[in-house]
């Protein structure tokens, strides 16, 4: 059949026909017929970009949409059927797709806000957050008043983790649209994120009102209920979730970590045991496994999970990959038989895979090299509220000689209380930290001019380590927290003291190792500590040993010294007391290692009380740990009149308890081998005279200790800042 003899208007109206009845397949066929005969005919073009799309053949779709948009860019309803095909593309989750069709048909609609949104979307679905933010700016240009573009702007900002200001923008799309669940979803997000737990709670408990279908809003509630404390609340947000779609596997991390953080760690175990029968292709399942193994206390099962999640993506700076392998070094701090050098080289491999590369962003200083000027020294941490650091933090703070040093907080904590409020008191600038990407606070700390940069986190949670890495001021330190290298070649220095390192140890440090004249630390008590009472063996006729250890810190080693001690006196018992045993199970397990060497269940008293010197009231002698030894609760033990058996081992985790005891002027009680610590531990559970002596006065001797001189500390700190910057002024032009 000739062109001349084809009637094009007759073959679109059957076209209509077959469309209206639902049949495409028959649609599609004539729109092909006609374009064989008219390669350029408009209305065939777009009804073949329309039908493809509705037979979820996109890509074909796409090819006429380009072919029709190039005969006749001004068709009616062409963007009906373009976003047509844009939203075929999103549900399936085609989302390169997306984003090169909607990057080519903004060339045609450079004006038409929805275009540049269908773009924002396709590159914050494939984690491409800074590109995102343009278009979705020029999408708001557009169409300022969008909630729909208001709503994505927020959410492409929540990734970049800049809350505060996604906020803003979910907000104003509320005011518009306020029954928008996925607003009230976003905006929910960014609060939890930014600690406005309660706010998070309420907007995402909105959102589930409005549609309680959504299995991801309860995931979310879940969340935010784990973020404010209410363990158990977020375990039956994770359980709704998985009910409505039990192949949302995405949830089962969270319950993980849920049941871990409630206590229930064997029913955490055995969930997470469970999801890798459903998939071992999520590495968010397997870290949260590792980390629910390592709370058990299976170091090794914990070390091969984290090593399984790491396995699962290649980038360097990725902060998943990176809390994983903070995870992953913490198991090897921990571990009773790896030697020091196979555990610094992990932490050698942290420093090439995740801090190396950023030493292309280092930049020259400008701050004045004066060695006697006032220093600008900046401690950065999140324990800027009631945290176990602030008896350490605080009095060194208070104790700064302003005329010496201009105190700067970068702080993160991850919420505010009355602690923080004091600690606003101490600092000269307060700058909060929680809202600001790693490139922002470096940048942040160069413009302050800060001389001297303090580490107080190490590898622990809410640490800025990647901040660090990016050398934002001439010198920089790491200090208190962790107890050990931070694994990082941008920063210059390990401050600590003599007894915490060995002659040979400058090998296991990515830092310079820096004695202070005295110990490491300065100690202020709780003022709420109860008060000094006798000895409990005298009320129990037993003589209590006893440790407030986390469980990672009671291995087979340090059971089996513990087990032998038990054994050479059977008049004795043996208080385990932390977080960690919460879980009658747990207790259960822990107690049964003792029961393989005959220790009667009877004589173990494991659990959980609070708070810590009610239960120290009760114990006569306590027990150090090791490898890595235990922390605060070995000074707060001294407070109470108990001495401790500490065994020296590697540096610097392996020599906490010797720091304590040559500080307190007890080094007696430091033990070189496992045998002599046993010996040291039974001699003095025999030396009940001692012990009387020992309840009384050991506060006292430790009251006028250098691990409570306070002025002494600072002082001693500030020459130590004071000493470093000296030789960074001497050195080389950076």
């Amino acid at each position: 059949m000739s062109k001349s003899s084809f009637d094009a208007r007759k073959a679109m109206r059957e076209v209509n026909k077959h469309f209206d009845a639902g049949a495409l397949p028959e649609a599609k066929q004539v729109c092909l017929n006609i374009i064989r005969h008219f390669p350029r005919h408009p209305d065939a073009l777009y009804a073949l970009a329309r039908i493809c799309g509705d037979l979820n053949q996109c890509d074909e779709g796409v090819q006429y949409l380009k072919l029709a948009f190039d005969v006749m860019p001004h068709f009616p309803d062409n963007r009906k059927i373009a976003f047509g095909i844009f939203n075929k593309y999103l549900l399936s989750k085609q989302y390169a797709q997306l984003e090169e069709v909607s990057l080519w048909l903004s060339k045609y609609l450079p004006r038409d806000g929805i275009v540049w949104d269908y773009l924002g979307v396709a590159r914050i679905e494939q984690a491409k957050f800074p590109e995102a933010l343009t278009v979705l700016t020029k999408a708001l240009e557009l169409l300022p008043t969008n909630p729909h573009v208001l709503v994505n702007m927020g959410n492409v900002l929540i990734s970049l983790e800049r809350c505060a200001d996604a906020i803003v923008y979910l907000e104003k799309a509320l005011a518009i649209q306020p029954t928008m669940v996925v607003g009230l979803n976003n905006l929910g997000n960014a609060m939890r994120f930014i600690g406005r737990t309660e706010e998070a709670i309420e907007n995402i408990s909105k959102a589930i009102q409005l549609d309680p279908s959504l299995p991801y809003l309860f995931n979310n509630l879940g969340l935010a209920y784990r973020e404010h404390g209410m363990y158990s609340f977020a375990i039956l947000q994770y359980r709704h979730a998985l009910e409505l779609q039990p192949e949302l596997l995405q949830v089962y991390p969270n319950l993980i970590d849920a049941l871990r953080q409630n206590g229930q760690v064997q029913e955490s175990i055995e969930c997470g045991q469970h999801a890798l029968t459903l998939t071992q292709d999520i590495p968010e399942i397997w870290a949260a496994y590792g980390d629910t193994l390592r709370e058990a206390n299976h170091l090794d099962a914990a070390i091969e999970a984290y090593i399984k999640a790491l396995s699962f993506r290649e980038d360097g700076q990725s902060s998943f990959n990176r809390k994983i392998y903070t995870n992953l070094l913490f198991c090897l701090n921990y571990h009773p038989d790896l030697t020091p050098e196979v555990i610094y080289n992990a932490y050698h491999e942290f420093d090439l895979r995740f801090a190396a590369p950023l030493k292309a962003q280092w930049k020259k200083f400008e701050n004045a090299r004066i060695p006697g000027k006032r220093l600008k020294v900046g401690y950065v941490t999140q324990a800027f509220y009631n945290h176990v650091c602030k008896y350490f933090l605080l009095p060194l703070l208070e104790g700064h000689d302003k005329e010496q040093v201009e105190v700067y907080a970068y702080a993160n904590p991850p919420f505010e209380d009355d602690v923080t409020a004091y600690y606003k008191k101490q600092i000269d600038h307060w700058v909060p930290t929680r809202d600001m990407t790693d490139d922002v606070l470096a940048d942040r700390i160069r413009a302050d001019g800060i001389d001297i940069l303090v580490d107080v986190a190490g590898h622990t949670n809410g640490n800025r380590l990647p901040v660090f890495a990016r050398k934002p001021a001439p010198v920089s330190l790491h200090w208190l927290e962790y107890g050990y290298t931070t694994g990082l070649s941008a920063i210059d220095y390990y401050l600590t003291d003599k007894p915490t390192i060995t002659d040979n140890c400058a090998h296991l440090f990515a830092e310079k190792v820096w004695c202070l004249d005295g110990p490491a630390y300065v100690y202020r008590p709780d003022t709420r500590r109860a008060e000094l009472g006798p000895p409990p063996f005298e009320s129990t006729g037993v003589v209590t040993f006893g440790s407030l250890s986390r469980s990672t810190r009671i291995n087979h080693r340090v059971v089996r010294v513990w087990a032998t001690i038990l054994d050479a006196m059977p008049n004795s018992q043996l208080i385990i007391n932390s977080g960690d045993f919460k879980d009658p199970q747990v207790q259960d397990e822990m107690a049964s290692r003792f029961m393989r060497y005959g220790i009667d269940r009877s004589r173990l008293l494991i659990g959980f009380s609070t708070p810590s010197w009610e239960v120290l009231k009760h114990i006569d002698i306590g027990l150090d740990c090791f490898p890595h030894n235990s922390g605060t609760t070995l000074l707060e033990s001294l407070y109470m009149g108990i001495p401790f058996i500490s065994l020296t081992d590697r540096p610097s985790v392996g020599r906490i308890g010797a720091s304590i005891l040559t500080a307190a002027g007890h080094e007696e009680w430091i033990a070189n081998t496992e045998d002599e610590y046993a010996q040291k531990a039974i001699i003095l559970g025999h030396d009940l005279d001692t012990l009387r002596h020992l309840r009384g006065s050991l506060r006292t001797e430790m009251e006028q200790s250098l691990l409570m001189d306070e002025p002494a500390f600072a002082r001693s700190v500030e020459k130590a800042y004071r000493q470093m910057w000296n030789i960074y002024c001497e050195g080389p032009e950076q």
